[in-house]
């Protein structure tokens, strides 16, 4: 079993702990106001806890013939020996649906007939290396 941990672009981790900071900030004044209604505390809550599980819990791990991925609760797997290709791609605009990853620098998988997902593991060579170990048949694009 091999793990990797996702890179992390600067800018996107500055944003979500932001975010973080001033929804936090917001509960803090509303309870010293003493205005603090159930339903907002809740809700305000659960997406500070799954910002904050999203930054410090996305990884990959390279485990018997699988491809597993975690980023907070997406969690997926994908089988290495379907993997057809792997591309580097670069840019804030990935054309994919399932981004499993906090940086806009990665690789997009793609596996089965037309099924994609773009990750950014750190050490990417090794990476790389590790499936092909696999499915020496992956191209690399």
């Amino acid at each position: 079993m091999t793990r990797f941990l996702s890179t992390k672009n600067p800018f996107t981790v500055i944003v979500l702990w932001i975010l973080v900071l001033s929804l936090l900030l917001s509960l803090v004044l509303n309870f010293n106001k003493g205005n603090n209604p159930l339903i907002p505390v809740i809700i305000v809550s659960l997406v500070i806890g799954f910002v904050l599980w999203v930054i410090l819990d996305t990884r990959y791990v390279i485990k018997s013939n699988f491809l597993l991925y975690r980023s907070g609760p997406i969690r997926g797997r994908v089988d290495i020996t379907k993997i057809k290709s792997i591309k580097h791609y670069s840019g804030l605009n990935v054309p994919v649906m399932l981004k499993p990853a906090l940086d806009t620098k990665g690789f997009i998988v793609t596996y089965n007939s037309y099924d994609d997902l773009f990750i950014s593991p750190k050490n990417g060579a090794i990476f790389i290396s590790e499936l092909k170990k696999i499915n020496p048949q992956i191209e690399i694009i």
